[in-house]
């Protein structure tokens, strides 16, 4: 998966790719002046692209697309707090149900068989899903807080 903002980004928006990329062990990409196209002909085959948009400076908007370009999901999120920590790639499990399925962002869901697989694992990142607020933690620290104000599935073409 790569993820990449809309052009000019603000600082927070630039701050947040950089932490949720590093946390869902993805590869950010500044976006520049490069256009969707040039960004699509980066993706492997069975790669996605993940890209915030921002409302007033703040990032508000995270939409993932298909190698086809066809937008997949489109998430309207309020980020709250943003931590930068060095993390390592270690496996990102979500604990309770997430708005939305978790195996379109290359995610073990939260099903039995993946929980007892994930309490085998010493070092983990989890994201805890507590009604539509999401907390990213790792080594037992939150460095991510979204709350997720709307989900919609499928939608338009590229841009």
């Amino acid at each position: 998966m790569i993820l990449t903002t809309s052009r000019d980004p603000s600082r927070r928006s630039r701050s947040f790719a950089r932490v949720l990329s590093k946390f869902m062990n993805w590869k950010y990409i500044q976006r520049g002046k490069r256009s969707f196209e040039s960004l699509f002909d980066e993706l492997s085959d069975n790669e996605k692209l993940a890209v915030i948009n921002e409302i007033k400076g703040n990032p508000a908007i995270l939409k993932l697309y298909g190698k086809d370009g066809k937008e997949i999901l489109s998430l309207r999120i309020n980020v709250g707090e943003i931590k930068r920590e060095k993390m390592g790639d270690e496996i990102v499990f979500f604990l309770g149900k997430p708005p939305f399925d978790p195996l379109l962002f290359e995610v073990m869901p939260p099903i039995k068989p993946a929980k007892k697989f994930i309490r085998k694992i010493r070092d983990k990142k989890i994201i805890k899903v507590k009604e539509n607020q999401l907390e990213f933690i790792y080594k037992g620290k939150r460095v991510l807080k979204i709350k997720i104000v709307g989900v919609k599935y499928g939608g338009g073409d590229r841009g």
